[in-house]
C-alpha cells in the first residue's frame, strides 16, 4: 500500500463538511477522501451542487491517513459509506468484507456508460463495489525554461538530464521517487516483465524480463535522481526549478504551475529494445459495507453520489481542465475539449497495464520496494534484490 500513501501524502488536511470525528460514529452519509488541495476545492464545489435541493445531503471528510483510518472504522461499522481511491483495492476490500454490492441500486449500465477498463475495474466477484471516474498514470513532465521540446526516447531524455545533473549545485536530472513501484513501473516493465500475474497468481519479479527492466532503472534513471529517494524530498527538487524533468502525476501538475513552473506534459519515452510499460489505475467511488443495513435514504445518496459524479459533464470537464483526470465515461473519452495534459496522460494510459486488483497483490509492493531501495543503494544487484523480494513474497503469501 506505501505507494499509494505517496500519492495521496500531499493533501492538506482541513475537513471541507463536518461530518463527525474520525473514530466516533457519524450521522448521514459520509464520504471520504485523501485528495490534493486544488482537487478538494472543486470536490467541494460540486458536492455542494450535488446536495442542492436534497433531504439527505452527502458530506464530506478530508482524511489524513485514510488507508490506515478505513482498516479500524470499516470493521466497527464506522467510517463513511462511499469514499474514492484508485481500483487496486477491489479484490482486497472484498476479501475483507469492506466493499458494497451495488449492482441492484444502480440506475446507469456500467458497460453502455463507461470504457470497457473502467466497467471492469468496478466488479469483482460478480458485484459492483464502486463507479469509476477517472483514469490516472504517471507520465514524464518537463521544465519548459529548461527543456525546448519533449524527448522522444530514453536516449534524449538522458542527454538532458547529464547537462543538468550537478548535485552540488542543487541542480538534478530528475524528480522521480526513485524505489517506489508505481513511478518507475514504465521502466521495469519494459521488456516484458511483470510485478504479478493475476491468472498466474504469482509474482515475476525474479524473471530475466523484469531484472533487465530494475538494471534499465539502475543505470540510465537513478544516477540522476537525488539521493533521497523519499517522495517529499523528491517533489520540491522540479517544484523549485532545479530539475529538467519529473516523472509524476496529475494530481501534482497544478501545484507545479501555481509556483511558477511552466510545466509541458508529455507521453513515457520510447526504450530501446522494449517499450515503456506503466502501472495505470482507474479511480472509484467505492460503497462500503456500512450500506448494508443503513437506510434507504443514505444508500440512494451514495449511490446516486456516484452515478452524479461518474455521469456529469461539468464535473467532467472541470477535472480534466483542472486536475488532468482522464475521462472513463463513453461520451467524453475522445472530446476535443479535454486539452493537452489530458492528452498526455491518456497517452500515456494506452501504453500501459492496469494495477491488478488481485488480494496477493498487496504482498508485492513493501518488497519490491525494498529490493529496488537495496539497488539504488549498491547493497544488492538486480539479480540478487528481485530473487530476495520475490522469495520474501511468496513465503507471505503462504
Amino acid at each position: 500500500m506505501q505507494r499509494r500513501k505517496l500519492l495521496a501524502g500531499i493533501g492538506g488536511m482541513a475537513t471541507l463538511t463536518a461530518a463527525g470525528c474520525l473514530g466516533n460514529e457519524e450521522q448521514g452519509t459520509t464520504l471520504w477522501h485523501d485528495f490534493t488541495e486544488g482537487e478538494q476545492e472543486d470536490l467541494e464545489e460540486q458536492v455542494a451542487t450535488f446536495n442542492e435541493g436534497r433531504e439527505e445531503e452527502l458530506n464530506v471528510e478530508q482524511v489524513p491517513e485514510i488507508v490506515d483510518q478505513l482498516d479500524t472504522a470499516i470493521p466497527s461499522g464506522e467510517g463513511p459509506e462511499t469514499f474514492a481511491w484508485a481500483h487496486d483495492w477491489v479484490g482486497t476490500y472484498y476479501d475483507r468484507d469492506f466493499v458494497y454490492d451495488a449492482s441492484d441500486d444502480l440506475s446507469i449500465d456500467l458497460d453502455d456508460t463507461f470504457t470497457d477498463a473502467a466497467a471492469d475495474a468496478a466488479r469483482w466477484e460478480g458485484g459492483v463495489y464502486g463507479l469509476p471516474y477517472a483514469a490516472e498514470t504517471t507520465t514524464l513532465m518537463y521544465n519548459k525554461d529548461l527543456v525546448d521540446e519533449a524527448p522522444e526516447t530514453l536516449d534524449e531524455m538522458v542527454d538532458v538530464m547529464e547537462e543538468y545533473h550537478d548535485p552540488e549545485g542543487n541542480m538534478y536530472g530528475l524528480s522521480c521517487p526513485p524505489a517506489d513501484p508505481y513511478f518507475i513501473s514504465a521502466f521495469v516493465q519494459a521488456f516484458g516483465g511483470r510485478f504479478f500475474d493475476s491468472e498466474t497468481e504469482d509474482t515475476h519479479i525474479d524473471d530475466d524480463e523484469f531484472v533487465e527492466g530494475v538494471e534499465l532503472l539502475r543505470d540510465r534513471i537513478w544516477p540522476y535522481v537525488p539521493q533521497d529517494p523519499d517522495y517529499d524530498a523528491q517533489v520540491p527538487v522540479f517544484a523549485d526549478g532545479n530539475a529538467p524533468f519529473a516523472i509524476n502525476g496529475p494530481w501534482e501538475v497544478g501545484g507545479f504551475r501555481d509556483g511558477g513552473i511552466d510545466v509541458g506534459l508529455t507521453s513515457m519515452p520510447d526504450i530501446d529494445g522494449g517499450d515503456p510499460t506503466p502501472y495505470t489505475g482507474i479511480q472509484l467511488w467505492y460503497f462500503t459495507t456500512n450500506l448494508e443495513d443503513a437506510p434507504e435514504a443514505e444508500v440512494e445518496t451514495a449511490v446516486e453520489w456516484a452515478e452524479w459524479h461518474s455521469t456529469n459533464e461539468d464535473a467532467i470537464l472541470s477535472n480534466a481542465e483542472n486536475h488532468g483526470f482522464i475521462p472513463v465515461h463513453r461520451d467524453y473519452t475522445d472530446s476535443d475539449d479535454l486539452g493537452e495534459d489530458v492528452a498526455a496522460f491518456a497517452e500515456t494510459v494506452s501504453m500501459g497495464v492496469q494495477m491488478p486488483a488481485h488480494e496477493r497483490m498487496d504482498q508485492v509492493w513493501n518488497p519490491v520496494e525494498s529490493g529496488l531501495e537495496q539497488v539504488f543503494n549498491d547493497q544488492a544487484t538486480p539479480q540478487e534484490a528481485m530473487e530476495s523480494a520475490a522469495e520474501e513474497i511468496r513465503g507471505r503469501w503462504e
